[in-house]
């Protein structure tokens, strides 16, 4: 059988279901059918004979997965007019599914918050009930439901979702509910999430971190930032992910294209609150003797602009950032709710007087339509 026939073969097994496109291109390269080993015998079996064993096992893998990934999704963004808002807080204790939270949708135009049926899974650390408001919700548009995890844990094309419990890293497939253990025996100390089909978290020794890259296809893990005093990583952005020191001025960004770290120092304290969609962070400048600050959006150059938001101050503790096409949506105690863009500035939707909206009012991820809510339950399979 020719080489050519036999890789012919080998893409087409990997076709059986539709699978991750890096998984497939990963297997294939990987495959030793279009390199001669010096020396070897042209008739030699071993190529085929390896070559014929992947075919089986990638088949395998691959079929018993094939509800559980998918190819990227690329989501429009939809219009002020027609934005469904998911949102979450704390709503009336509820005997009946023991839950202390409530989700839903806010429709922007109006005000008006919609109750949503959620069936979301328990999973450890990432059941989000803490009344402190420190765990996550998100919706996951790509699937049409409701995960207990912040939005940079959900893979790319939104079949999966990752979370941390203790310090073993899970993997959740959303049509399944499958789970199963991605990383354990090392000590991860901060789940940072996807970026470029990799996950990335962070460990501490001490007043140190480092940065790490783990493969989800296979499991495999790469040391990508050594072990640096007073380092934090926080941000999976597109392409980079981002890190800040407590309460100091200092910016550091790890390029996941070219592996590359920069960093620098800004004039005045910051504290990083989340990225936006062109992969950009987005940090709190102010004093922070009085835990406050403004926003301020930081560019992989090394440059800042800071957002004019009218006199409003935010506190670290209170905002959540979530990144939706070219706008950027912030979620402040009280119920009160921001979102930028370059075309309109930063502009404040206050939603107090909505006496229908849970309590701590948190945004959960990007704008639907009504037309996508139609087509399938917003509670999870």
């Amino acid at each position: 059988m020719s080489e050519e026939l036999l890789v012919s073969r080998v893409k087409a097994a990997l076709d059986i279901a539709p699978a991750d496109p890096a998984l497939r291109a990963r297997v294939i390269q990987s495959l030793p059918l279009n390199r001669r080993q010096a020396g070897a015998p042209r008739w030699s079996l071993a190529p085929a004979i390896a070559g014929l064993l992947t075919i089986a096992v990638v088949a395998g893998l691959v079929w018993a997965n094939r509800f559980e990934t998918r190819p990227g999704v690329s989501l429009p963004q939809v219009s002020f007019s027609a934005c469904q808002l998911p949102v979450w807080g704390f709503g009336p204790y509820d005997p009946s599914t023991a839950s202390l939270y409530q989700v839903g949708f806010l429709e922007v135009s109006t005000g008006m918050f919609t109750p949503a049926p959620s069936t979301i899974a328990s999973h450890g650390e990432a059941l989000p009930v803490d009344a402190t408001g420190s765990r996550a919700i998100s919706y996951d548009r790509a699937a049409r439901t409701w995960v207990p995890v912040r939005p940079s844990w959900i893979s790319p094309d939104g079949m999966s979702y990752v979370y941390l419990s203790g310090h073993v890293v899970h993997i959740t497939y959303v049509r399944s509910q499958s789970d199963r253990v991605l990383l354990s025996g090392q000590q991860v100390a901060i789940l940072i999430g996807w970026s470029g089909g990799l996950i990335y978290y962070s460990t501490h020794q001490a007043s140190s971190s480092d940065l790490w890259a783990l493969d989800p296809a296979t499991g495999k893990t790469n040391q990508v930032a050594p072990m640096q005093p007073g380092s934090e990583w926080w941000y999976a952005a597109p392409d980079a992910i981002w890190g800040s020191a407590y309460y100091t001025g200092k910016i550091a960004r790890y390029d996941t294209k070219t592996h590359l770290v920069s960093a620098w120092a800004l004039d005045g304290l910051v504290d990083m609150i989340g990225v936006d969609s062109s992969g950009n962070a987005i940090v709190l400048r102010g004093d922070f003797m009085t835990e406050s600050g403004q926003v301020a959006i930081m560019h992989g150059n090394g440059s800042a602009t800071l957002l004019d938001a009218a006199g409003e101050v935010f506190k670290p503790t209170d905002i959540t950032v979530v990144a939706d096409g070219e706008r950027t949506w912030f979620s402040a105690d009280g119920q009160r709710l921001w979102v930028y863009s370059a075309d309109t500035g930063l502009l404040l939707l206050d939603q107090a007087s909505n006496r229908s909206l849970p309590s701590g009012l948190v945004v959960a991820g990007g704008c639907v339509s009504k037309a996508e809510m139609s087509l399938g339950s917003s509670a999870a399979p």
